[in-house]
Order: structure tokens, then C-alpha cells, then sequence
């Protein structure tokens, strides 16, 4: 009898702890107060983000319970919540809406947003655009990042270059990369003036953008990698390495690292197309580095253009505390509190919210911050096939490997990419319409 009672005890604790692990506010003493679970995707830092504090100290209906997932096992924990019927209220990512909303596996919210007169004006076109899929809203733009021209202005003195006029056009960055790159008595190169391939956003997509390339037909049933605007652009990088050989070019990138070992924080980049956090990296690793950042270079002729992705924050299905999720949501793209976010030590992302990011009080009389402000009217969305973003980009990459080492024309190497590109969008498309005939999107009501 006794080792039964054991047993029993063994079993109703671990029955407990079960509980607890996957049913967080489960045997919680009741205070009256909605809880709603907020996951959102994390690097090394768990720090609880901002704006869940400020709504949590804001009011005393609804509780916010933050939960950090690590980058790579976040889709496999939320998509196992939504099917388990246990999914969290909230969920901030960063992969592409269309993915999860064609799984339907978000809620839409236009019902909450033409009920609260929720103005969509307050985003940046581009990011709010990343949140529609078939005519329906079904997340809200939280953060993003910016990118400008950095130039070392230390670097352009030496080289008799006026620091305060930045090249306009990339016809400018060629003359300018000529007196800014320096090699040794080997012929090995110590300093470059600008390298297309070295960065996280490719410079030969840029430039397509800037000549008018739409990559996805209207409808979204027609990949167009292999356009005239992409062909052009890839072929100015084709030639540009033709002045600067890619095998050195390669060994002079090997010695590049991160922090103060960057190409650019190191002195040995003049120019580069980078992001609104190398803002801080500057501040930390290399205060002393005179800088300056400008408008991304373009064609004369054409607009300049840049590229702005969406950290999101949406409803997912099977939630049973949408409304309050909601009213959270509201609460963190709120301008006053984008602008606090953006300003406290841990932020590194920018505002989603327009109004936030030209407020005063976040640009702060900095230069460098309203050229990325500015920069943000021209943005594009790197989400540029949806269905397939990692096979458009996988692609795209391998196709823009292929021609600069001129192992096909880029032509050729855009059109191979084309092909597997348009394959896997035929099939994910398939499905998608599939799944819309098997099951509806959830309401905000419905259960």
C-alpha cells in the first residue's frame, strides 16, 4: 500500500510539472487579470523586450507573459502550437507573413483594425505591404532596418576626395574606388574602395530595383529573376570585378572578422551600403572612426532605392484571447512607445511606425539617422516571393555566383534560377489553394 501511495504521488507530481511546462498560467492562482502569451524570436540576449514591460506597467487588466524562442527552432515550436490547439496569443517574427497566413495559420485583423479605425498610414508603405496576403491583414509591422551609403571620410581625405561630397551615382563609385584602393608590392590588395558582393544586402538587387525590375508578376503566379533590370545590374558587377580580380578580392575578404574586424569599422572598406545598426557598432568598436552616411548611390536618371523588412507581430490561430491579444499589439506600434523602444540601450531595430522614426525625439539632430529615415520611402521588400523566399534567394544567390565567376552570362544564370524558382512557385501556389478549400480563416470571434 505504501509504495502504491508513492507511486501515486510520483504521478500526480509529475502530472504537475507536466502542467506547468506546457500550460503556463494553468494552476495559477486566479487575480483577475487576462494572460496572454507573447513569443517572439531572440538572438543570444532573452532580455524581455520593451514594450511588453511598458503595457504590463500600463494597465491592470492584461498581463503580457513574454517567452524568448531561439532563431532556429522558432517555426517548429509556433506551427506545433497551432496544431496542438495550444498556441501562444501573440507572435512576433520575422519570416515572411504571406508563409504562415497561406498556412492559415494566422488570424486576419481586418474586422479589429475597421472596428478601431486602425490607420495603416502610420507604417512605411513598404513594411505594411509585407502584411497583406489575398486582400486580407494578418499582422502588424513592429520593427525594421534601414540602409544607407556609409564612407570613411578619413579615408577620402587621403585620397584627395572632398569628404562631404559621397558619390551619387555608381559611375561616381567606380571613379571614387580607383583612388581608394591600395595593394602591396605583391599586387595583393590592403584597402578596397568598394566591394559589390561584401555586405548583407547585394548590391546588383539594388540596382535592379533602381532600373524599374518588378521580380513577381502582379498576381504573384510569375517569377521574373531573369529581367532586364537585373541583367543590367548583374552585368555592372560582372564588369566592375573585371578591374578588381575575385580570387584577391577573396583573399583580401578572408581577413575580415566581426566588430572591430569588420571591412568597414577597420579602415579597410571606404564605402559600403549599411544598415542603421552599424550606428551603434561604430559607437562601440570604433568611436573614433570618421564617418559619414549618404543616399544609396543610383543610375543617373533613376530613383535610388533600398530594402526594408518586417519584424511582425500577428494573432495566431487558435487563439482564445485575441481581443485582448489585440489591444497589445495596438499598444506596442504606438509612437510614443516605438520612440521610447528605439531609444532605450538594448534597441538595435528600427521604428515601424513613420511618424515614430521622423520624430525629433528619435532622429535626435543626427544626420546619419535622417538619411536612414529618408531611405526608408524607397525601401523594397526583401519578401519579394513569399511563398518561396528562401528558394527566390537561394537562387538568386547561386545564379549571381555563376556569373561573376563567369561561369555562365548573367543572363543564362538568371534564367536557370528562373526556372527552379518558378517550379517551386507553381507547387507552393497548389497548395495554397488547396488549403483555402479545406479549411477558413479563423475570425476574431470564432473559437
Amino acid at each position: 500500500m505504501q509504495d502504491r501511495i508513492k507511486y501515486a504521488a510520483v504521478i500526480t507530481a509529475a502530472v504537475i510539472v507536466i502542467i506547468a511546462l506546457f500550460y503556463p498560467s494553468a494552476g495559477k492562482k486566479s487575480d483577475g487579470k487576462i494572460h496572454i502569451r507573447y513569443w517572439y524570436v531572440t538572438g543570444a540576449k532573452e532580455l524581455v523586450p520593451y514594450h511588453v514591460s511598458r503595457f504590463n506597467a500600463s494597465q491592470d487588466s492584461i498581463v503580457v507573459e513574454p517567452t524568448a524562442l531561439p532563431w532556429n527552432e522558432h517555426e517548429k515550436k509556433v506551427l506545433t502550437s497551432i496544431l496542438s490547439e495550444n498556441p501562444p496569443d501573440v507572435i512576433n517574427l520575422v519570416t515572411p507573413v504571406a508563409k504562415w497566413a497561406s498556412r492559415m495559420a494566422l488570424v486576419p485583423l481586418d474586422e479589429l483594425i475597421k472596428r478601431d479605425s486602425f490607420s495603416d498610414t502610420i507604417f512605411f508603405p513598404s513594411l505594411w505591404k509585407e502584411m497583406i496576403w489575398q486582400n486580407k491583414v494578418f499582422a502588424v509591422p513592429l520593427y525594421s532596418n534601414s540602409y544607407a551609403f556609409f564612407y570613411n571620410k578619413k579615408l577620402f581625405k587621403q585620397a584627395g576626395l572632398d569628404p562631404e561630397k559621397p558619390p551619387r551615382t555608381w559611375d561616381e563609385v567606380k571613379e571614387y574606388a580607383q583612388k581608394l584602393t591600395k595593394k602591396d608590392a605583391k599586387g595583393n590588395f590592403t584597402q578596397m574602395g568598394f566591394i559589390p558582393n561584401y555586405g548583407n544586402l547585394q548590391t546588383s538587387v539594388l540596382m535592379a530595383w533602381q532600373l524599374g525590375a518588378h521580380f513577381l508578376s502582379a498576381d504573384g503566379k510569375q517569377v521574373k529573376l531573369n529581367c532586364k533590370p537585373m541583367t543590367d545590374a548583374l552585368n555592372w558587377e560582372v564588369k566592375y570585378f573585371d578591374e578588381y580580380p575575385l580570387d584577391k578580392v577573396s583573399s583580401f575578404m578572408a581577413g575580415f572578422g566581426y566588430a572591430d574586424q569588420h571591412g568597414f569599422l577597420s579602415g579597410k572598406v571606404a564605402m559600403m551600403v549599411l544598415d542603421n545598426t552599424f550606428l551603434d557598432q561604430i559607437k562601440l568598436y570604433t568611436p573614433n572612426l570618421d564617418y559619414g552616411v549618404s543616399i544609396i548611390p543610383t543610375f543617373k536618371g533613376y530613383p535610388t532605392a533600398s530594402s526594408a523588412g518586417s519584424w511582425w507581430v500577428a494573432i495566431p490561430r487558435g487563439s482564445k484571447k485575441a481581443e485582448a491579444a489585440w489591444e497589445f499589439i495596438k499598444f506596442a506600434v504606438r509612437e510614443d512607445i516605438q520612440i521610447a523602444e528605439a531609444n532605450s540601450d538594448e534597441a538595435l531595430l528600427f521604428p515601424a511606425n513613420r511618424i515614430a522614426a521622423n520624430s525629433p525625439a528619435f532622429i535626435k539632430g543626427r544626420n546619419s539617422m535622417q538619411v536612414l529615415v529618408k531611405m526608408m520611402d524607397y525601401a523594397h521588400s526583401p519578401s519579394i516571393a513569399p511563398l518561396v523566399h528562401d528558394i527566390f534567394w537561394r537562387e538568386f544567390m547561386g545564379a549571381h555566383e555563376r556569373a561573376i565567376h563567369k561561369r555562365q552570362s548573367p543572363e543564362k544564370a538568371l534564367m536557370q534560377g528562373d526556372v527552379v524558382i518558378q517550379k517551386q512557385l507553381d507547387m507552393a501556389i497548389e497548395y495554397d489553394e488547396y488549403v483555402r478549400t479545406k479549411m477558413k480563416f479563423q475570425t476574431v470571434s470564432s473559437k
